[in-house]
């Protein structure tokens, strides 16, 4: 019946029969009259349908049980077979795979949710919950590693990046593609000389973060490799870098992004409640001229691939180079920017702040931006909207321990 309503076609006894008798089924044509009656012309209802299920999977149960009672009492009786036919586990699955990804919402539920007190709350005021996932966009060779591993360092012993902190030190898997053991290991070793970490907080990095790499996962494998790395750490928060080589697709495909994100990604984020933050590259760089006027809002589609990418994650972080000599970069937050708890030197919450690579040369670290930096380029100053905030130069600009 609801077949056919989808089809266009008015259920009604007539037409349920002729569906019924063409698809082979044995069900009495006396069984019909009532439910078509009783559904007249109105819309499909998930209760109804879903009393019309238990009700078949019980008489499904009872008619296999009243033939296994016949058969135990024969001479011959085989317990195995009788076994097999008192099964109607796949039955059951079935019902429970039609249920699959269906969460019905109440009224009560929605007014009784308490947003202060979220136990899904990872990362801010509910800025990245379980099963969330955020892009961290920026050009190539600026460095996103090294702030991918700033931000897990921070995240996984409680300290605030940038404003940024996590409910809890969390537990983090980073499975990365491209760089070897010591290209991990320098940003690595400046980062936590940076940070200043005492005795019972590297403890407790080494307990939460576990680096990885994998050169060869992609696609399919890549999920299963979430999956086994989730089973034996049971992580927080996975770091994916840089998510194009591991996804197998061509992410300017919208229908290929989609398949990804939506029945692949998806699933497994859905079952294991695990945050994940992928390292995305943009496109290849724009003019000025096409730059003019973008919000750090607009540039939440600079990554490269079709929209369908940054409509479904529920973050897009930005890392912009500024022109200039100086190493100065804007790093903004697209969607749910209010939540993340990002600051700038000031200490003043905002959506975008000014950071840079650290000033001692030859260390991988990234600290805040300051006058000094943005002079040193005049025409980038006024220009960006987080160089408009009013700044006073005296302000000292805090190291990141």
């Amino acid at each position: 019946m609801v077949a056919l309503v989808e089809q266009g076609q008015k259920p009604d006894e007539l037409v349920v029969n002729d569906f019924l008798r063409k698809a082979g089924s044995t069900v009495p044509s006396t069984e019909v009259p009532g439910l078509t009656s009783d559904h007249e012309t109105r819309p499909y209802n998930r209760a109804w349908a879903d009393l019309i299920l238990r009700a078949a999977s019980l008489r499904l149960i009872k008619s296999r049980a009243a033939r296994a009672q016949q058969e135990a009492d024969l001479a011959d009786a085989d317990p195995d077979s009788l076994a097999r036919l008192l099964d109607v586990s796949e039955h059951l699955r079935r019902r429970e795979a039609d249920e699959q990804g269906l969460e019905h919402m109440t009224l009560g539920q929605l007014e009784a949710f308490d947003r202060r007190n979220d136990p899904d709350s990872v990362i801010g005021d509910r800025w990245l919950t379980r099963g969330g996932s955020m892009l961290l966009v920026s050009q190539s060779g600026v460095g996103k590693s090294s702030f991918a591993m700033q931000l897990m360092i921070c995240l996984a012993t409680q300290r605030p990046f940038f404003g940024i902190r996590a409910k809890r030190p969390l537990r983090i898997v980073y499975l990365q593609a491209e760089n070897c053991l010591g290209d991990v290991s320098e940003g690595f070793v400046d980062i936590c000389a940076g940070l200043n970490l005492h005795a019972p907080e590297r403890k407790t990095l080494e307990e939460n973060l576990h680096i990885y790499r994998d050169a060869t996962s992609v696609g399919p494998a890549f999920i299963a490799r979430l999956e086994q790395l989730t089973k034996r750490h049971a992580p927080d928060l996975v770091v994916v870098d840089p998510l194009l080589s591991f996804c197998g697709i061509e992410v300017a495909d919208q229908l290929a992004v989609t398949e990804f994100c939506r029945h692949r990604l998806a699933p497994f984020l859905e079952a294991s409640g695990v945050v994940l933050v992928a390292v995305h590259h943009t496109t290849k760089p724009r003019t000025a001229k096409d730059r003019e006027g973008q919000t750090i809002s607009d540039l939440a589609y600079s990554g490269a691939g079709a929209s369908e990418l940054v409509n479904f994650v529920r973050e897009v972080g930005v890392l912009q180079r500024l022109p200039g000599e100086a190493p100065v970069f804007r790093f903004g937050l697209t969607k749910r920017r209010n939540r993340a708890g990002l600051q700038n030197a000031a200490g003043e919450r905002k959506g975008e702040v000014l950071i840079r690579h650290a000033k001692e040369q030859g260390i991988i670290r990234w600290e805040y931006a300051d006058e000094a930096d943005l002079a040193a380029d005049p025409s980038e100053k006024g220009t960006s909207p987080a160089s408009q905030t009013p700044r006073q130069s005296s302000v000292k600009v805090p190291r990141i321990d």
